[in-house]
């Protein structure tokens, strides 16, 4: 399976999404490695919640930052955040209950679901962020 490799590729030109995206996909990695070593429900459980909590902060800015620019493909990007988080969760529920997990499965969603997302959505987000920088004292705050 292995883990999921940060290629140039993925680079949208946001330094906010860009820094958020080589966390997740840290988290993602911290998952794989959890499920691949057979490690005990609990612990995939708390990596899954880290991951989660992750991807609730990322999405929380880049949802903002459509809102601020008025981003024209905002109830599309959200969904595509909301279904994930809904399928994140369900899983974690599972993993809660017991159950065991497809693990080269999932592994392998995680890793073509932050690619395609970042590649076919974020890169068009990025893009519009470019036509619309933040306020100086927004910057500043980062």
């Amino acid at each position: 399976m292995g883990q999921f490799s940060w290629t140039e590729d993925l680079i949208t030109g946001s330094s906010l999404i860009d820094g958020d995206h080589h966390k997740l996909l840290g988290l993602v990695n911290a998952l794989i490695e959890t499920m691949e070593s057979a490690q005990d429900n609990q612990r995939m459980s708390k990596a899954m919640n880290d991951l989660i909590a992750y991807a609730r902060e990322h999405f929380g800015r880049e949802e903002a930052e459509m809102e601020r620019i008025q981003y024209v493909a905002v109830l599309a990007h959200r969904a595509a955040h909301s279904k994930l988080l809904a399928q994140l969760a369900e899983l974690k529920a599972m993993l809660d209950a017991g159950g065991k997990i497809n693990v080269p499965a999932v592994a392998d969603f995680l890793k073509e679901w932050l690619r395609d997302h970042i590649l076919k959505i974020d890169m068009k987000l990025a893009a519009s962020l470019k036509t619309h920088p933040a306020p100086e004292s927004a910057r500043q705050a980062h």
